[in-house]
């Protein structure tokens, strides 16, 4: 049953640039929270605090850096989409 999930979501699938940007803020969201649970977890039991908001914030970090990506290839996109309408109704 694991293959068939990990061969299935391993696939590489085309995705819309909307799409792109809502997937980008879940995943912005997910290792914000995934995150903040780490820590508390390591909080609570004294050791390894450092260690779970280094790795937490590198997973954060990429995730900003995936979401901006995300938003600026919609907008250029769009961009194009508009400057391609324009010209047909000239």
């Amino acid at each position: 049953m694991s293959r068939g999930l990990a061969a299935d979501s391993a696939r590489r699938v085309p995705l819309f640039a909307s799409e792109q940007v809502v997937a980008a803020w879940i995943a912005l969201a997910a290792s914000v929270v995934t995150t903040t649970i780490a820590a508390v977890a390591a909080a609570r039991s004294g050791a390894g605090l450092g260690f779970a908001l280094a790795s937490g914030g590198l997973f954060v970090a990429v995730a900003l850096v995936l979401a901006v990506r995300a938003h600026r290839r919609r907008a250029a996109l769009l961009r194009r989409m508009r400057e391609l309408t324009q010209r047909e109704r000239s």
